[in-house]
């Protein structure tokens, strides 16, 4: 991979990890919001040789702090590109990351070329038709760290229908530990999320047809129902969007089949000029 610079970047009430490397035609990565930016260390180390390559730990994930006061992801997303230099990017987002890339999109139009999504989330749309999910939701109510990591394993690694023997032992390792990392922390972005994360009104979801970009969804088969349901309701409301399901992966669809992901995200780059 060519050479790789880290930086710190302040901004209101936090400090951001940022990674970067490459040059050319830019693409970010947004992590979920189970993980960190370490979800992309493939797709980082691939795409420098030929893109300008940048990722963060967003707020109170990873390397990165949060403290109490008002903020917006996308804002984030806002300081990191200005701070690397960057006008226009392409963002590769997960799960929570993709309502960040969502909200960003229509607030800073002008400075997206794609969009691709592995495991779409958006604010306030949780999974809870499933034990596992319902579990999670209730281990989050009381920050129960033990609870947290081993529901949220079971149910958007594992998923609905597997058991965890039947996940790839070292992508269900990786996830472990950067969710291990996420929920043993004293302060995190899910102790400070319900009181102090500013998002739009309306919703990015009943703008979607303001985004004028192509928009790659990818989904796994193993995934939760509700992720699924909100993919779909993404495809049918972007102008440009289509949707790949990824048979036999769960929620990181990135860290289970990463060459056909990383083979989706080459396709919808733009052509470098």
């Amino acid at each position: 991979m060519t050479h790789q610079t880290s930086r710190v970047i302040g901004v209101d009430h936090a400090r951001l990890y940022v990674e970067e490397a490459g040059a050319g035609d830019a693409i970010t990565m947004l992590h979920g919001f189970l993980v960190d930016s370490g979800q992309w260390d493939a797709e980082f180390a691939a795409l420098a040789d030929t893109h300008h390559v940048i990722r963060y730990d967003a707020r109170g994930f990873g390397r990165s702090t949060i403290e109490p006061g008002r903020y917006a992801h996308h804002e984030d997303l806002v300081a990191v590109l200005d701070a690397c230099g960057v006008q226009r990017t392409a963002l590769l987002a997960c799960s929570g990351g993709a309502a960040t890339a969502l909200d960003f999109a229509l607030a800073y139009p002008e400075r997206v070329s794609s969009l691709v999504f592995v495991g779409a989330g958006y604010w306030g749309r949780f999974a809870d038709s499933t034990p596992a999910a319902r579990a999670f939701l209730q281990a989050l109510g009381t920050l129960d760290a033990h609870g947290l990591i081993d529901s949220s394993l079971r149910a958007f690694t594992d998923g609905p229908r597997r058991a965890s023997h039947d996940v790839d032992p070292v992508a269900r390792k990786r996830t472990e530990a950067m969710t291990a990392r996420l929920f043993k922390r004293e302060i995190s972005y899910w102790t400070h999320a319900a009181k102090d994360q500013r998002t739009p009104s309306p919703s990015a979801l009943e703008r979607l047809q303001d985004i004028d970009v192509p928009t790659v969804l990818i989904v796994g088969s193993e995934d939760q129902p509700e992720v699924h349901a909100l993919s779909k309701e993404l495809v049918e409301g972007l102008l440009h969007a289509r949707m790949v399901v990824v048979h036999g992966a769960g929620h990181h669809v990135n860290l289970e089949a990463p060459a056909q992901v990383l083979g989706l995200l080459r396709d919808a780059l733009p052509a470098q000029d």
